[in-house]
């Protein structure tokens, strides 16, 4: 209906059914099955259309069974690929308003009279003012989730280059990236000004887990840049540099950051996390006003956690028990069930709030604050039992807190947590690695 509705009529059928038959097998095939419901219609279409206009750009539209071969060619000239680009950039960017404008079977007129209200056909401009809290949805999951795929899909990359390349390749994105800050457009400088700190924070862990493997003292460099990724949002970045500090013996200054950190903590704050197969975090209405009269990357800097991310490269600066994490896929059935969009389960992922309270609770055993750890616990047996249910990585703040009751010597609870745990998620689980742990 998209297609005759706004593509056809430019572009006549250049751009067939066929054509978008084949850009939805090739979604199906690398995404999870329980996305494809009619209550998720919306998404369903957006991923579609990213990927088309990844090939688009491109110039490239493969065969489902057959390679080698360019659907786009004999069809589109280059001019009109960039037309046709600029086409899909704008349905995607306006989704809602192009679906609740078909024309076809009244398909628009139902999916408002569903919605409860009505849309001006007549301009964006009248859309945007009468249902301003939709953009700011798309706005608020949007940013945060191309973000979120970014740093997971790195961290996925540095993991598996060979380590005496992680390096450069990290400097190499880096340079990239300054480059487009200073000289790209408008587009490429926000962007990239928003996931250089990312990386930074990346680059810094990578140098100072070699450090802390190879028995070295962490070098002024490694904290210059660790003070570079802090603005990445909120509190992620420094929860990184508290966790980098924690596992190289430096307690004060780590007690120090996460004091720091457990002060930002406000109900106006906007937690997220955009990993598949992981329930995403609801925003109020109340957050969505604020993040429409607040610049992207004001949001960030003052409004925003996202989950904490670590690669392989960067084990050495995560507590002991969350390196699990990067092993949950462990049997054939673990493997089978997991996508190619699941890139962050080769990871260390942890929401910030559940992994400040951690990292306080073995920060202030390590200094021997009783005081200090019982709060730091207590806080996180709150975030666990909230009534409203965990969201974000639910499986991993669980089995952070049930290693509290191990270092505690309360194995029977710390089992029951994890056993917990495997109800919620059991395929992909790190919890089968404690249990195993804890039966030996």
């Amino acid at each position: 209906m998209m297609r005759k509705s706004y593509i056809k009529p430019k572009f006549k059928d250049n751009l067939s059914t066929f054509h978008l038959k084949t850009v939805t097998m090739f979604v199906v095939e690398s995404h999870s099955p329980d996305i494809w419901r009619k209550d998720n219609l919306v998404n369903c279409v957006s991923y579609c259309l990213n990927t088309l206009l990844r090939w688009i750009k491109l110039r490239i539209f493969p065969h489902f069974t057959t390679g080698g071969v360019n659907l786009f060619s004999g069809k589109f000239k280059r001019s009109e690929l960039e037309q046709l680009k600029t086409l899909i950039e704008d349905i995607r960017s306006q989704l809602m308003w192009c679906i609740t404008n078909l024309e076809m079977d009244m398909f628009g007129s139902r999916i408002q009279d569903m919605l409860g209200y009505r849309l001006v056909p007549l301009s964006l401009e009248d859309y945007c003012c009468s249902n301003a809290m939709e953009i700011a949805r798309a706005i608020v999951h949007t940013i945060p989730s191309g973000l979120s795929n970014v740093v997971s899909n790195l961290g996925k990359l540095y993991s598996i280059i060979d380590e005496k390349d992680v390096l450069g390749m990290v400097n190499n994105h880096l340079q990239l990236l300054q480059a487009a800050q200073k000289s790209g457009s408008e587009f490429e400088r926000e962007t990239a000004s928003l996931i250089m700190p990312y990386v930074y924070g990346t680059l810094a862990s990578i140098k100072a887990s070699l450090c802390i493997a190879s028995g070295e003292p962490i070098t002024q460099d490694i904290h210059d840049l660790y003070k570079l990724s802090e603005d990445a949002d909120l509190m992620s970045g420094k929860l990184k540099y508290a966790s980098m500090l924690y596992c190289s013996g430096q307690f004060e200054e780590a007690a120090a950051i996460l004091s720091h950190c457990k002060g930002l903590l406000c109900p106006d704050i906007s937690h997220y996390c955009s990993c598949l197969g992981r329930e995403c975090y609801r925003q109020t209405d109340n957050h969505l006003q604020k993040r429409l009269n607040t610049s992207t990357e004001k949001q960030f800097k003052r409004n925003y956690t996202t989950c904490v991310k670590f690669s392989k490269r960067e084990a050495s600066c995560v507590p002991k028990h969350l390196r699990c994490e990067m092993n949950r896929t462990q049997t054939p059935l673990d493997e089978k069930l997991r996508n190619l969009d699941n890139h962050w389960m080769d990871l260390t992922v942890i929401d910030c709030v559940p992994f400040l309270y951690y990292l306080q609770y073995l920060v202030y055993r390590k200094l021997d604050d009783e005081t200090g750890r019982f709060i730091a616990a207590a806080n996180l047996e709150s975030y666990v039992y909230q009534p409203e249910g965990i969201l974000g990585h639910s499986d991993t703040a669980i089995h952070v807190f049930a290693h509290i009751f191990e270092l505690e010597n309360q194995l029977h609870v710390a089992w029951s947590l994890y056993t917990e745990s495997i109800k919620l998620f059991i395929t992909n689980n790190a919890a089968r690695l404690h249990l195993q742990r804890l039966r030996g």
